[in-house]
């Protein structure tokens, strides 16, 4: 483990809590600092990184994955006495390279129960939105390009997202907002085209609203045809 991600995860687990029996903050350091370490979740991050769909729509037998040192918490770990983890929510980075192709993969590590941690894929890229607001927001993605000419062939069998891109974010929430709108960039992939779809998330009283589009920002590129 580097210099730097040593000092990334002790800056982490300040807050992290310790339940069911009385356990020091620097038993909590260790913990959270061993088990990001350990390679048993590591390789779980990494085979979860490969069945990401742009990995699975875009097959390199000679990817390389590197996990990142980005740490991304959506709920804080909590440990046992015994040093266990029992809860928490977070997400990784993974760099990916290979037939001349850079990606940035994420990856969901959720506590299921004591030491039963899932990895489950998200999507590319360097959104912000949690895995949960990533579900509602490819909805209203994939509702703007079925506008668009080509966007909607019954006999595409292919549609994903490539990529997503953070933009910017605004100064100032909305009322009863949490925190700012933000903007994105998704690219989405068919069979014939790629469409960049302009994406706000705007917090607000009651959680985070997604809007799509509109549909004349949306980028079209055609995709060469198979073979050229």
């Amino acid at each position: 483990m580097t210099r730097h991600l040593k000092q990334v995860m002790l800056a982490l687990v300040s807050g992290f809590m310790c339940l069911a029996a009385p356990c020091s903050h620097a038993d909590n350091q260790s913990a959270f600092s061993q088990l990001l370490a350990s390679q048993a979740l590591r390789q779980q991050v990494l085979q979860a990184a490969g069945r990401s769909q742009v990995m699975l729509e875009n097959p390199c037998p000679s990817a390389q994955y590197t996990i990142d040192d980005k740490v991304f918490l959506h709920a804080e770990p909590a440990f046992d006495g015994a040093g266990h983890i029992i809860a928490g929510d977070w997400r990784l980075v993974v760099d990916e390279q290979g037939c001349g192709q850079s990606r940035v993969l994420n990856v969901q590590v959720l506590v299921r129960g004591p030491n039963s941690v899932a990895t489950i894929p998200l999507l590319p890229g360097t959104t912000l939105a949690t895995a949960g607001l990533q579900k509602d927001a490819v909805k209203y993605a994939v509702q703007i390009v079925r506008l668009i000419p080509g966007g909607n062939d019954p006999n595409c069998k292919t549609g994903y997202i490539e990529n997503t891109e953070y933009l910017s974010r605004e100064s100032t929430p909305v009322q009863g907002g949490k925190g700012p709108p933000w903007r994105e960039l998704w690219t989405l992939v068919s069979c014939v085209q790629k469409m960049q779809v302009p994406m706000v998330f705007i917090p607000d009283a009651t959680g985070t609203s997604v809007v799509a589009g509109p549909q004349k920002a949306v980028k079209v590129i055609p995709l060469a045809p198979a073979g050229n």
